[in-house]
């Protein structure tokens, strides 16, 4: 009597059944994320396509040609795609609110644009170096000059009329020498307050323009340079009527002449001048009798 046979070895096949199934899962799987694949890349696709036509009606609503900005606004949205990852669920969202984003970010592109163009213009201190705090000496010195020889010109008449001798006179225009450091005080004076005022109406045009510029809405013009022409003809008028500034401020005669004669005749010492009054004042008319006759002279101050 023959024993049982063993049972046939079917590993083989059931291993090769097994590897099969893998490989048909591997496949089935690779297919399904092919497939999940296309399907984001279309949604991110379709997202991209509806922002652009979202973020066109946004720059309509702030009424702004949004075909003016069109290449700017098409190359925000490829960057935010190009940002969206492969495997992100919802794409769209990464589009929220990019019209208001990208309008923004435009307009604050121009404001900076401009406010850098600005600073260039006007740079710190500009005006203070526009407007140096020397700018008024030429004129100052002139009307010292002026009133100077104003001055002078009195007690030089006295002199030609013997009120005063050589010597009077000398003293007397040292006396208007000695005023010069006060009448120059008063010069610098109102061409120091004139100066600042003129930096500061610089400065409010530049102040206005770096103003301008921060809160400028996108698509309205600005011209920086307009500005600039502005500041230009401002400075060029003040330097066109800054002498006559300088004079209309003026409370009168700078020099005091009115005690030249007292002061050119006690410096002459003794003698026996005529004293004119009316010389004081640049009156040359003769006010002797008789020049030969002391005693026909009744302004004689000996």
């Amino acid at each position: 009597m023959s024993g049982s046979s063993p049972p046939p070895d079917n590993s083989y096949q059931v291993e090769m059944l097994r590897q099969q199934k893998a490989e048909e899962k591997e496949a089935r799987d690779k297919e399904a994320e092919r497939l999940h694949k296309e399907e984001l890349s279309g949604l991110r696709s379709t997202a991209r396509t509806g922002a652009g036509g979202n973020v066109r009606n946004y720059f309509s609503s702030m009424g702004i040609d949004p075909e003016k900005y069109g290449g700017s606004i098409d190359s925000q949205l490829n960057n935010i795609l190009a940002g969206i990852g492969a495997t992100d669920e919802n794409p769209g969202a990464a589009f929220t609110n990019a019209g208001q984003t990208i309008y923004d970010t435009l307009q604050t592109g121009d404001r900076t644009k401009y406010g850098n163009q600005l600073n260039q213009i006007f740079a710190p201190e500009w005006e203070m170096r526009r407007v140096g705090m020397t700018l008024d000496d030429p004129y100052l010195a002139g009307i010292e000059g002026e009133q100077f020889q104003d001055a002078d010109q009195i007690i030089k008449n006295m002199l030609d009329r013997g009120v005063l001798t050589t010597a009077g006179y000398g003293t007397a225009k040292e006396d208007l020498e000695g005023q010069r450091s006060n009448v120059r005080s008063q010069l610098n004076e109102i061409g120091t307050g004139l100066l600042t005022a003129e930096q500061q109406d610089l400065r409010d045009i530049s102040n206005r323009a770096k103003q301008s510029a921060s809160t400028l809405q996108l698509g309205a013009s600005f011209d920086p340079y307009a500005y600039q022409t502005e500041a230009d003809t401002e400075f060029n008028d003040f330097i066109a009527t800054l002498g006559d500034s300088i004079r209309g401020q003026l409370p009168g005669k700078l020099f005091n002449t009115a005690g030249l004669a007292a002061v050119g005749g006690a410096g002459q010492g003794l003698g026996n001048t005529a004293f004119n009054p009316a010389a004081t004042g640049g009156d040359t008319t003769d006010q002797t009798a008789d020049d030969d006759d002391d005693t026909q002279n009744p302004n004689s101050i000996f």
